[in-house]
Parts: C-alpha cells; structure tokens; sequence
C-alpha cells in the first residue's frame, strides 16, 4: 500500500455542522518508520507488522501550525485473500498506550486476524508519537511557599470545600502546577487535547489508510472516541467520509454520563447487580426472595446500628468490604484456573446474617471462601476411567508447559545471537529485550517500572547499575558485559530517550481530557445531592475523583463552560455494545445509557467479568470474532454463559 513510501496527502472533505458548511483542507503525511515498540517475537516487520507514524495538526483550525505525530502498526491478516474492512482498535484512559500492549493485543485479535488486518495505534498525547510527557523530576517537584494559583473553586457544602481543600495536597495538583509551564515552554497547545481532535485524527488515519471501509473497537474511554466518530458521521451524511461496517463498545463511557461523579456508584452497582442476578435465577429467587431488598434493609440498618452477633461485631464498612472484595475474583498463580468469587456468596451471607449467622461473612472476610470450583470439565470420581483421565490430563498440561518453556528459550537463544551476531548494535538490543520484558510483567510491577528508570537515570550511569538492571530482562543483563564505554553510554541516552514510553499510562491526560470535554458540567453540589439520595448513600466511594477533577481543571486552565454532557449518540451502524458485570471501572449502567439511543445494535453483559470483557479470557475475543465476522445478527454468547455456570454458580445452603 502506498502508505509505506513516504507521502502527502491532500484531502478534501466537508465538515458540517449545525451552524454552517466549511470545507477544510487536511495535510497529513504518513511515514514508515522500525517498530520502535515491542512487537510478538514471531512478527516480521514489514511483512506481518507494518509501523508507521503519521503526521496531523494539533490543531485541526489552524492546519498550518504546529504539528504532532501519532505511531501506528497494522497487524497484516493471516490470509492470503483478507477481507478490505480492518479492524481499528481504540485504547482507553485516556492515556493508555495501545502500542505498549502490542504483544497483548496481538493474542486478542488472533481470531479476528484471520481474516482481516487490525490497525493499533496511540490517541493524541500518549506513549509513541508526540507525547504529553512530564519528566518525574519536574511533576514532582516541591511547590514553591509563594506559589501563585488562580482562584480555586470553593464550596458552602462543609463535606465538599474540605475535599477541595485536600485536593492541592494530592499529586496530581502539584503535577498541574509544574507540567503547566514545562508544556507551554514545549510549545503544546493542551486545549487541543480532546475527544472531538481525536476523532478527526481518527478520520484522517483512515483517508490516509484507504481502505475500503472499516469496524472499529474501542474499549474503556476509547468507546468515547468510538461513539463521538458515530455521532460525526450521523451529524454529517452530505460529507465524503471513509465507510464504516460496524462498531464494539466494551467498557463503556458514553458522552451523555456524567462519568467522572458517576465512579462513586460503581462499586453499588455492581453489589446491588448481584442480588438482581439471585431474582432472575430460579433457584436463587426461589431459595432467597426479595433479596434485593433484603440486602438494602439491611445495609441501611447497619449503617446506623452496627450487627452484633456473639462476640463477632459488624460495623457497616466490614459488611462493604467485604462486598466489595468479593466482587473481585482471581486466579491460581500456578496453574492459571480460575479460583472463585466472593459473589456467588452474597445471598446467603446477607440471608444468614438476618438471622444472625456469620459463617458466610466470616468466611469471605478471612479468604477461607470461595474455594477452587468444581467445573464441568472436573472428572467425577464415580465415572469409569476416571483417573486415567486425569492422570492424562495433567500429562497433557505438562506437555503443553514444556513446550511452551523450550519456545521461550527458542526466543531468548534466537535473541542472543542476534545480539552476539552484530546485526543491530548492542545498545539497541538491549533497548528492545527491555521493551519486550515490560509486555511481560504483571500490570503491578509494570506500573512501577518506570520508576525504577527514573531511579537508574538519575544516579551515576556505571555499568554495574546497567548490568542489575539489565538482569531482571534476561539475557539483557549479559549483554552489558559485552559492552564498550561507548556502548554503556548510548545504552543510557537510549533509556533516557524511551523513558516517555515505558509508562502502561499518562494519568494527566485523564485531567486534561476530561476538563476539555466535560469542565462546564462538573455540578459539584448536585453531584453530591445525588450521592446523598442514593438507596444506601455509604455504598457510595470516590466522592473524591469530580472533585479533584474540578481543581485540576482550573490549575491547568481548561475550564471551558460550553463543554458539557452532550445527547446521547445515534446510528444505525451495526454496534455490539459489551460490559462486565462487575466491571470496576465502567458499570452496566453506562452501557445502557449508550445502547438507550443507538438504532441498531446489540447488548450483552458477560457476568461477573470485569472491565474489557471481550478481551479477556477466550470467550471474550471469540464473542467479538463472531460480531465482526457477522454484525447483522447477535453474536452467540453460550461460552460466556457456560463459565458463569461452571464457575461461579449461586451458592444456596452453606454446605455447598
């Protein structure tokens, strides 16, 4: 494709609005460019992987100022015959890299690859391209004593002025005070760092692309950017637009919710959810009736009169936690199968507790429940040839993992004679075995990692430093010692260089977003109106979040009043709109507050999957793989369904 020679493309294309018709000239350049992210081992770039970087305005009014560059990589189709329709993948946030979870992402899309290409790019400002990237040294940097600030907002609400007031001791009110001035100093313009930008570099990714038409895949806030675009094209059918087949919304934060108040509910949601799931299923609702209700009765009577039962005294907030962490469920660090949820319990622990039973509540508080589940794969011990069964079956997991462990040193043994062959110099090798090893750390320690650079880069560059922070990416730790001076040199300005793209996120550009599409909604009082009539107001947490929101808005100077909650989207484009049930981050109640004004679409709630449900686990990516092969119709979701009877089915009596 032509996009792989370094080009100009003129495009024009009508922007309608309401108000008027304009005719905007868009000027992108598209280049190639080396995957400077880490890419799956068995990838080629230039065959199965093709990275580019294209080139957009910062601002699209003023297309003849300053620029900004966004990477990108198309995952070519495994088929010789691909279908023209690829699929684009829209990361979340805002500020999430998708290009740093390539290797990840490769594995969910492998069904959907099959057949098509699937496009994966970062959004304005995150991790590769041209990134809103503050130095640590700069963001954390003490506040000055005669620090000059505009006037912050104040409260007559006693509960919201003191969160106001502790809202300029959190870190992201000193990294507003800094970053502000580094980025003007930088050149930025960070009013242009919104949602209604990123859909038109969206726009001009695909012109640019030329494909002949497209489906596109946003998770978390990326089904913003996914729902503003549809609202585009339907605000817009005179303009001469690339054609779209079809969309997945997972996770979704519709343009209508206020989301940013509306993360204090999620946790009541998700509880409450549980209790509505025991209703809808008959055995659950014949063995607990009402216990939707019951639950709330009983909230309420602990929120004022703490449940003493024996020795064993509940106050409301060990009831919550206890919610709250059963929500969660987990898995066998060793063998990866899924351990249980607290949720399944939550019936018959509130059905105990009226009586004055705590064996449940103990239980799940002190993590003695839910035990590892029988599933239906489990072989009965009453069923002939049984144990040659099992006996075979862990033959075969043990085959799988050491196959799985002589690949693994394939890729390391491959990645050494690479090294040790000279085809790229040691200083870059270690640079990509670095990258490499942050696709395979647990979300945890990946968050902390660039923390860990920040530590290395300030102090002494020695080789004895590189080489115990090399160890931990083997074999990167040996290459150090095939170094020159030269080499330990270069290795340091390299990590100096990719330091803005190491972090998983960009937590700023979550203020900055969200002050330029939303400031002029923020209601600090009805927000908290809202709380406080909520069925049971003490279910209800990060009361904190549109607040601090609020005073980082007004520190960073974006506090536009016309940016407000907008109506919700319309399309007749063919939509799956996905969520997980206990979701922590983007409840059900969003998804449905998107899926009210969409024409032609479909809903589906994975039950108890959390945030990202079509990509996690393998019934995720196949229901999504079905939609797009067939956006006409509902995509079958019977494996989804089969998990949630095989794991975490409603316990009923307390000898289950």
């Amino acid at each position: 494709m032509a996009r792989y020679t370094l080009v100009l493309v003129i495009i024009g294309f009508l922007f309608m609005s309401s108000m008027a018709t304009a005719q905007e000239v868009m000027l992108v350049s598209d280049t190639p460019t080396d995957c400077p992210f880490a890419l799956p081992p068995d990838e080629v770039i230039g065959q199965t992987a093709l990275c580019g970087e294209l080139t957009v305005p910062e601002n699209w009014q003023q297309q003849d100022g300053r620029s900004i560059t966004l990477n990108y990589v198309v995952l070519k189709a495994q088929s010789i015959a691909p279908f023209p329709d690829p699929v684009i993948y829209l990361e979340g946030g805002p500020g999430v890299s998708a290009l740093v979870h390539v290797p990840f992402l490769a594995e969910v899309f492998q069904e959907i690859r099959r057949y098509r290409d699937v496009i994966i790019y970062d959004q304005r400002g995150t991790a590769f391209g041209t990134p809103l990237f503050c130095p640590t040294e700069v963001a954390s940097a003490p506040l000055p004593d005669n620090l000059s600030l505009p006037p912050l907002p104040t409260s007559a609400d006693p509960e919201i002025q003191a969160l106001l007031e502790g809202a300029r001791s959190l870190s992201g009110f000193a990294a507003a005070v800094n970053c502000r001035p580094y980025f003007e100093a930088q050149g930025f313009d960070l009013s242009q760092y919104s949602t209604a930008n990123s859909v038109r570099d969206l726009i001009a990714m695909m012109r640019t692309f030329g494909y002949e038409a497209y489906n596109i895949y946003g998770i978390s806030y990326g089904t913003n950017v996914a729902l503003e675009l549809f609202r585009y094209y339907d605000e817009n059918p005179g303009a001469s637009l690339p054609s779209l087949r079809s969309g997945i919304i997972d996770g979704v934060v519709p343009p209508n919710v206020d989301t940013r108040g509306g993360q204090a509910y999620v946790n009541a949601y998700n509880i409450l959810r549980v209790f509505e799931d025991c209703e809808a299923d008959a055995a659950c609702g014949t063995a607990f009736p009402n216990i939707r209700q019951r639950a709330v009765d009983l909230l309420l009577r602990i929120e004022s009169d703490p449940l003493t039962v024996g020795d064993e005294g509940i106050a409301f907030d060990d009831l919550r936690r206890v919610l709250v962490n059963g929500l969660n469920y987990s898995q066998d660090g060793a063998t990866g199968s899924v351990i249980g949820i607290g949720a399944q319990y939550f019936p018959l622990m509130i059905d105990e507790l009226e009586q004055g039973i705590t064996t449940t509540f103990v239980g799940l508080r002190d993590g003695t429940l839910p035990p590892i589940p029988e599933t239906a794969t489990n072989v009965q011990a009453n069923e002939p040839f049984g144990s040659f069964t099992t006996s075979a079956g862990a033959l075969a997991g043990n085959a799988r993992d050491l196959a799985d462990q002589i690949d693994e040193l394939r890729r390391l043994s491959q990645r050494a004679s690479a090294a040790l062959s000279g085809e790229r110099p040691l200083p870059e090798v270690f640079i990509q075995n670095v990258r490499l090893g942050i696709t395979q750390m647990d979300t945890v320690t990946a968050t902390f990692f660039p923390a860990v650079v920040d530590v290395l880069l300030a102090a002494d560059h020695t080789r004895e430093s590189l080489a115990a922070f090399g160890a931990s990416f083997d074999p990167t730790g040996v290459l150090v010692g095939l170094m020159s001076d030269d080499d330990i040199a270069a290795t340091y300005r390299l990590l100096e260089e990719i330091r803005p793209t190491i972090s998983l996120s960009n937590p700023l550009m979550l203020d900055i977003i969200g002050c330029n599409d939303r400031y002029g909604s923020f209601d600090l009082e009805s927000t908290f109106a809202s709380y406080r009539s909520f069925e049971v107001p003490d279910l209800i947490t990060k009361v904190d979040v549109s607040v601090n929101q609020i005073v980082a808005c007004t520190v960073w100077g974006l506090t536009p009043q016309d940016a407000t909650l907008r109506p919700p989207v319309s399309t007749n484009l063919p939509i799956l709109v996905s969520n997980g049930s206990i979701d922590p981050e983007t409840p059900v109640e969003w998804g449905e507050a998107a899926y009210a004004g969409l024409e032609n679409a479909f809903f589906i709630t994975f039950a108890y999957y959390p945030h990202a449900a079509t990509a996690q686990f393998d019934c995720g990516p196949a229901v999504a793989a079905a939609f797009i092969l067939d956006p006409s119709r509902m995509p079958e979701t019977s494996c989804a369904d089969d998990l949630q009877l095989s794991y975490f089915p409603f316990i009923l009596h307390a000898g289950d």
